[in-house]
């Protein structure tokens, strides 16, 4: 799976990007970046193919240096509330076995993950602080409608479900 971070989440991280050899499927893509709001920190991921949010919450430093498997049971955890199917979410995150943390190189991807990450002040309410994988959050902010920049509009989840039955066809 290929996590394509910006500096700021880099440098929150203290990870060294790997050299994007090639493109990957981009349902297996993601950005991420980090907020900061009040004392508190988000990890915002959003999916590359159709803008499927997933929000982490006031990591700490021990779940910095633990962020890849982290990432995997928040993606699994969100899913599951989801109700998306074990053997789909299971399919997914084999073929997404180890993840390679880049730099972001797409400026509309970073304009949309940008846009994921305006959504969170939106959902504060959702908010659960004991938690540090948000899925209430999640599900909200990917239930929200988006624009591709044509004049059309979509709800990411929606669209992630489509992409998760035509990728279970290809299982």
């Amino acid at each position: 799976m290929l996590i394509q971070c910006t500096k700021k989440l880099l440098d929150e991280l203290k990870v060294t990007p790997v050299e994007q050899a090639e493109e990957e499927n981009p349902l297996l893509s993601w950005h991420a970046n980090m907020l900061k709001i009040g004392r508190y920190k988000f990890l915002v991921l959003c999916n590359n193919k159709n803008r499927y949010a997933i929000v982490l919450y006031g990591m700490k430093a021990k779940d910095k240096k633990n962020v890849d498997q982290l990432i995997v049971k928040a993606i699994s955890e969100v899913f599951q509330a989801e109700s998306i199917k074990e053997e789909i979410i299971r399919g997914y995150l084999s073929m997404s076995s180890s993840l390679t943390f880049t730099k972001t190189k797409n400026r509309k991807l970073v304009a949309r993950l940008n846009k994921a990450c305006e959504m969170i002040y939106f959902c504060d309410e959702y908010l659960d602080p004991n938690e540090i994988i948000q899925v209430q959050m999640s599900k909200r902010v990917s239930s929200m409608l988006v624009g591709d920049g044509s004049g059309n509009y979509f709800y990411p989840n929606e669209v992630m479900y489509q992409d998760l039955s035509k990728f279970s066809d290809q299982l």
